[in-house]
């Protein structure tokens, strides 16, 4: 009866675990994110674009103190194109600056009326702007100049030779009760 009772208890336990197995690789999926969603997949990769490529390439190099170096930022939600590509939904968007610290460097950011974005500071290496927003099938363009200066007073020997990195970023996602 003993050894009954423990084959039976063995298959429920090899039941068990089949099932089990199973029923988890049911549920496995990868997501990935190729932009804007609707009923009909859209021919764009993200529905927020930031347009002054060259702003990715801009060089630090031979700054000194009390150097300043402009870097213009265009952020629209449309794509030129033959049809011109608008988003459909409304976004809220900010811009983040993260630096390594290396050199004593300030960040001021502007929009295109020369009005100052306020730049939080989470910690000591991110300047995250305030949240502005690209409206929903309207073709939208903000522009925004970013300065970074190093103020003279902040000349050390200790900098020679330092080098920084910056890395700008744009975190856009979808307004709510859209």
């Amino acid at each position: 009866m003993k050894l009954k009772l423990r084959y039976i208890l063995f298959y429920i336990f090899i039941l068990t675990l089949a099932a089990m197995g199973i029923s988890f690789s049911r549920f496995s999926t990868t997501l990935t994110n190729s932009g804007a969603e609707n009923t009909t997949p859209p021919d764009i990769e993200f529905s927020t674009w930031v347009l002054d490529y060259h702003a990715a390439s801009v060089s630090l190099d031979n700054m000194f103190p009390g150097d300043t170096r402009t870097i213009a930022i265009w952020v629209r939600n449309w794509q030129a194109g033959d049809p011109v590509k608008i988003s459909g939904y409304t976004q809220n968007y900010n811009l983040e600056l993260e630096t390594t610290g290396n050199l004593p460097l300030e960040y001021t950011l502007a929009d295109d009326e020369g009005k100052e974005v306020n730049l939080s500071r989470p910690d000591s290496f991110r300047y995250i702007g305030e949240t502005q927003q690209l409206s929903a099938d309207m073709p939208e363009t903000k522009e925004y100049l970013l300065s970074i200066s190093w103020p003279v007073e902040k000349k050390d020997f200790r900098y020679r030779n330092e080098i920084d990195y910056l890395e700008l970023k744009i975190r856009a996602v979808q307004a709510e009760g859209i």
